[in-house]
């Protein structure tokens, strides 16, 4: 058995016997881990969420066995505000749902790492997750938003089986958004600020449609 250090993002925390505990944490280059921990001196190692590094000794099963961990930031900000909290544990479920263990997607966890440390700095951290959302789709090719029909040089205004489709071409099942709607589609998808995020103001019709097109693109 050989021993790996990755960054990982700890997203769960299961009891297992007493005080042992199953730790589910999103890396960069090994994807989804599951790492069985006997002992953790540090206790803000095994409390979600977490940034850390982490050892692990791997094995012929798919939980590997925790070496030792290094906190690199402890997120303590997320636990002052719920919907905050909230918000990270929405995303965290996100994660949980769509990753698996061994598919490397370094983009995607530079993203949430970057994320769920802004998150408290948010007044409406549901602007985040709606993003977060959105491009995990772009990145997993589950969606394509673009600015015009996949069929004709129309305005898209519709995604139907992730394609970006105008009226005319418009298919079932799917989800039809206004022009405002699609511009704001857009902007999240291409945001490349932090800053300029702060600014916007939640649409909970639009966001509610992100939602039930992520449950929908990732159910299995």
């Amino acid at each position: 058995m050989s021993e790996e250090k990755t960054p990982g993002l700890l997203l769960q925390t299961i009891p297992y016997l007493g005080t042992k505990k199953i730790l589910k944490v999103f890396t960069p280059g090994a994807g989804l881990l599951s790492l069985f921990a006997k002992r953790v001196k540090n206790t803000a190692l095994v409390s979600p969420f977490c940034l850390a590094e982490w050892v692990y000794q791997k094995g012929s099963r798919e939980i590997y066995s925790l070496v030792d961990g290094s906190l690199t930031d402890g997120l303590f900000n997320l636990r002052s505000n719920y919907e905050v909290l909230s918000t990270a544990g929405e995303i965290a479920q996100d994660l949980l749902k769509t990753q698996l263990p061994g598919k490397p997607s370094h983009d995607l966890f530079a993203l949430a790492a970057a994320i769920f440390q802004k998150l408290p700095s948010f007044k409406h951290p549901e602007v985040l997750s709606a993003l977060f959302r959105l491009k995990l789709l772009l990145n997993e090719g589950l969606l394509t938003l673009e600015p015009t029909c996949g069929k004709c040089p129309s305005p898209a205004l519709h995604l139907s089986q992730g394609e970006s489709l105008c009226l005319r071409h418009a298919a079932y099942p799917g989800w039809t958004f206004s022009p405002e709607e699609w511009e704001h589609l857009l902007n999240l998808s291409t945001a490349r600020s932090f800053e300029a995020l702060k600014l916007e103001v939640p649409r909970k019709e639009l966001y509610t449609k992100i939602r039930s097109l992520f449950d929908e693109r990732t159910r299995h």
